[in-house]
């Protein structure tokens, strides 16, 4: 029955346009403090259940807020900025992806079915990183203008209060709502609150995100400093002026420095690629490469 249930959540949603975006967590195994292994995190069947049926939760407890106006903190994810869905035109047309239907005013719809285009083949990975980038972050706030990565109206983080510090606010006013106490009480107990909470909780979010990032990244420098003078390949995860990051299916990744390719003249193009003038070697976003390990600094 839950299997029933969550795949028909998971074709409503697809069917108005949410994204099936999958970012790319690590796993861990760690042995007496020490990194043994660094894994894809990959999401199993009963985990994906449990996912669309909180979504429901979610969607139910912020419809209830919008139909009787209580001071609440929903989960708001505002449009791409206009700079970014330029950049992610660029990518695409890079890789041969017809872009043209993208605009200023882009949809969830059209980012999911460039996504869904590529889907089971090697452009995934690039394409879904790309998207990701492009979209704006999404937040904690009093005021809802929607989620646009779920295509949603109403949204909130109801779910796991022992977890996240904003679902427990909720839980607080839906506690006061269901406990039938007066309107104005209601607003008088939690209106202003509501308001700086928000804001509290965003920043909390982001920098706990930065911590985690900091954590794995120590994580991994540390796992392969075993690893110096090995080869491995990789795909070139993002390019800049001084050289560019490779990815390993593990997820670790690395910078090649500009210093380190054959000696030329070489040239950003249009964020997406290394090109040297007299050979036209290029180095691309999404190109399969063959890297060695050289030096870590796990501090």
């Amino acid at each position: 029955k839950m299997r029933e249930l969550s795949a028909l959540l998971h074709k409503r949603r697809f069917e108005r346009g949410s994204m099936n975006i999958e970012s790319s967590e690590s796993k861990f195994l760690i042995e007496n403090g020490r990194v043994k292994d660094i894994l894809p995190r990959t999401r199993g069947e009963s985990e994906k259940f449990i996912e669309e049926f909180m979504l429901v939760a979610n969607q139910a407890a912020a419809s209830v807020a919008m139909n009787e106006a209580l001071p609440f903190v929903y989960r708001v994810h505002g449009d791409p900025p206009a700079t970014k869905v330029e950049t992610l035109k660029t990518v695409l047309r890079q890789v041969g992806i017809d872009a043209s239907g993208l605009d200023t005013e882009v949809t969830a719809k059209q980012m999911s079915d460039i996504l869904e285009s590529v889907r089971d083949t090697h452009l995934e990975p690039l394409i879904n990183r790309q998207l990701l980038r492009s979209m704006a972050k999404a937040v904690y706030s009093h005021e809802n203008i929607g989620h646009f990565g779920l295509v949603l109206d109403n949204y909130a983080h109801f779910t796991s209060p022992i977890r996240r510090y904003p679902d427990l606010i909720i839980h607080r006013i839906l506690s006061a709502y269901v406990n039938e106490q007066p309107g104005k009480v209601i607003e008088k107990r939690f209106g202003n609150y509501v308001s700086s909470a928000a804001k509290h909780c965003s920043e909390c979010e982001l920098n706990a995100v930065n911590i985690e990032r900091d954590c794995e990244d120590c994580y991994k420098a540390e796992y392969m400093s075993n690893y110096i003078g090995d080869d491995f390949e990789g795909v070139i995860s993002g390019v800049q002026s001084y050289g560019f990051y490779v990815e390993l299916p593990n997820t670790v990744e690395g910078l090649v420095h500009i210093s380190e390719l054959p000696f030329g003249d070489y040239i950003l193009e249009e964020g997406m690629e290394l090109v040297e003038r007299m050979s036209n070697v290029r180095y691309k976003i999404g190109q399969k490469v063959l890297v060695r390990c050289a030096a870590v600094d796990v501090s």
